[in-house]
């Protein structure tokens, strides 16, 4: 049988020229992150079915690339659906993986722990220009403090890594708070078990816009009322300060940040975020998580 000479579907081969800059890049994010105290860490590419399908993962959860069980264990005969051939499967993030590792390693590990994790995911998705099914994900977390100063941190460490790597720093960081968000559904009727379904399909506005979220809201079974009382919200606030201040003046919107109990600061667009050291006058949210990606890195 003659060798077939290109990468699957989806997969894509390394030049040495291109691994130098690869190589280049992944070195001064990691390095700047170290010199804010992340330990690095490595966690298996494979993982357990059960682990990967604990409906933490939303759609990627479909994306899987499932392992099918070997030997003994694979019983075609008595196998009544897919879930009875797999055992396990490739990651799709970094994120599961750092759970079930501090789960496991919490007891020897200083608190708060400062993750640093960089390594291939792999995604069943349909691959299209700049998308594949292998890409590398670069992941940094402190687990064990909740409060505003880590946030900070986690805030300044990825900017000072990307103004390394970003020519002139043109880059923007863009800052919200989920707390928001779920005041926001709450206030337009939406139930309190139902947010994280609702977050979900709210994270896929830049790909299938409003009218794709609309459709797949409706789509759950979530009221007509609700859904457009919850996007009329989104529609008529811009990503800058007058569309703070906007709802600042909205009587509605008063109303909503009383009940949820939080300060309406949102999405504050940084286009220079201040170094380390420098004079810090903004109040952060609380996001706990960085998640720095892409195909080419």
């Amino acid at each position: 049988m003659a060798l077939a000479k290109k990468p699957v579907t989806g997969m894509k081969d390394i030049t040495p020229q291109e691994m130098q800059i690869r190589e280049y890049v992944m070195n001064q994010i990691k390095e700047t992150y170290k010199s804010f105290g992340f330990s690095q860490i490595e966690t298996p590419c494979v993982e357990h079915i059960e682990n990967l399908t604990s409906k933490q993962g939303g759609d990627n959860e479909k994306l899987i690339f499932k392992i099918l069980k070997r030997g003994e264990k694979l019983n075609l005969e008595q196998a009544s659906g897919e879930n009875d051939l797999v055992d396990s499967g490739l990651r799709y993030d970094l994120t599961l993986p750092l759970s079930r590792y501090y789960s496991n390693h919490a007891a020897s590990l200083p608190n708060p722990f400062k993750a640093l994790q960089m390594g291939s995911v792999w995604r069943a998705d349909r691959p299209q220009k700049g998308r594949f099914r292998q890409f590398v994900q670069c992941d940094i977390d402190i687990l064990g403090d909740a409060t505003n100063l880590a946030e900070i941190e986690l805030i300044l460490a990825t900017a000072t890594a990307l103004g390394r790597i970003c020519p002139d720093n043109g880059f923007t960081v863009r800052i919200n708070d989920r707390g928001i968000l779920k005041g926001m559904a709450l206030h337009c009727g939406f139930p309190e078990e139902s947010m994280d379904q609702v977050f979900i399909t709210l994270d896929k506005m830049d790909k299938i816009g409003f009218e794709g979220v609309e459709k797949e809201l409706l789509d759950s079974g979530y009221g007509q009322d609700s859904v457009t009382a919850y996007l009329d919200l989104l529609r008529n606030v811009s990503k800058d300060g007058a569309g703070v201040r906007a709802w600042e003046n909205s009587f509605q919107m008063c109303c909503l940040w009383r009940s949820a109990g939080i300060w309406p600061i949102l999405w504050i667009r940084l286009e220079r975020l201040q170094r380390p050291g420098s004079a810090w006058s903004s109040t952060l949210p609380c996001a706990g998580h960085v998640l720095l990606y892409g195909n080419h890195i």
